[in-house]
């Protein structure tokens, strides 16, 4: 696949997964830790949108590690006490950046992603497969079409190089795409290959964005939608491989894609993070990101904390994965009708 080192990495929590839609607020920050922690918490209450959803008694957090922030000897010493509060919310799109720019996050989930790199690049490898832009490759496995997006990145390839992948695979009956490390970015680049794969137009997710001083206040829903683009659509079966490692912009693509007809999602449950978060002055150089909206699938279940479970579940074996075999792939091959992988 003429792949690099640096090709489809788990980037979960980098602060690349936080840009697809970010805000950002210009009040000028307190000058001392207490009234940083203050505004800081009083932000949080006006704005963050999964306190309910996550059972989050945000007063009982405030009188926990208030005296601590305020009397911090040291700015590394406030910012731990912050991110050890911040980290009771269990939320990847929630990260202090330093400043030089580098993203901290405030909660890492331990779940074991479904994919292994180095299995990966074997399989690939020995399909001949091309790396076409950074992030975006495809291959024939068991004859079977196979494309794979590492991130949503519209920084490294563009709406005009998904069509050119596809159009590799026109004239089959099948295809897998493989997201399993992909931990979001771009949702317009993700939703613009979903809409290759349908006819009509689908309502695939709502939102709720949070609004005003009661933790139960919300806008009312919005409905996300995706129809057709390009010159002609797939409509023949897709498998969609899917699991831990999907979080925040590729959520939505594992959203959409799962109101399909002719999709199926192969794998594990997506990592559960989808937050639209803005960003705020901490003080100091530091900032913040806080959530602010609910995320749910076209059924109305939110899928911050819980995830978006797959159509067919593929366990990790990680007795496979040591003989050099990748059980995902394996199930969707033979979903499809190939041989699975030896």
């Amino acid at each position: 696949m003429r792949v690099q080192p640096a090709l489809y990495r788990a980037v979960a929590f980098v602060g690349a997964l936080t840009l697809a839609a970010c805000g950002a607020a210009t009040t000028q920050p307190a000058t001392t830790f207490e009234g940083q922690f203050d505004d800081l918490w009083a932000t949080f209450d006006r704005r963050y949108s999964y306190f309910e959803l996550k059972g989050v008694d945000w007063d009982a957090a405030r009188a926990r590690y208030r005296s601590q922030a305020a009397g911090a000897p040291t700015q590394d010493a406030f910012i731990a006490v912050i991110r050890e509060m911040l980290g009771e919310l269990r939320d990847v799109h929630v990260s202090l950046i330093a400043p030089s720019g580098a993203y901290s996050p405030t909660y890492t989930p331990t779940a074991t992603a479904n994919w292994d790199r180095n299995l990966w690049l074997g399989v690939v490898t020995a399909a001949g497969g091309v790396q076409y832009r950074t992030n975006l490759g495809y291959a024939r496995i068991k004859g079977i079409p196979y494309i794979a997006v590492g991130a949503w990145n519209s920084t490294q390839f563009t709406t005009d190089d998904l069509d050119a992948v596809l159009e590799n695979f026109r004239q089959d009956s099948t295809l897998i795409i493989d997201v399993r490390p992909n931990g979001g970015g771009n949702d317009q680049l993700a939703l613009a290959l979903a809409s290759r794969f349908t006819t009509r137009a689908v309502v695939t997710e709502y939102f709720r964005y949070r609004n005003g001083a009661s933790h139960s206040a919300f806008t009312s829903e919005t409905a996300r939608s995706v129809g057709p683009r390009g010159s002609w659509q797939f409509t023949k079966p897709v498998v969609v491989l899917s699991g831990r490692g999907v979080f925040s912009s590729n959520e939505s693509f594992i959203a959409a894609m799962r109101e399909l007809p002719n999709a199926t999602v192969v794998g594990d449950t997506t990592g559960s993070g989808s937050g639209n978060p803005a960003t705020y002055e901490l003080g100091n150089g530091w900032k913040y990101t806080v959530s602010r909206w609910v995320a749910m699938t076209a059924d109305r279940v939110p899928f911050e904390g819980r995830g978006i479970p797959p159509d067919v579940y593929a366990r990790w074996n990680l007795a496979a994965v040591g003989a050099g075999r990748d059980p995902v792939l394996s199930a969707a091959l033979q979903l499809l009708g190939a041989a699975p992988l030896r």
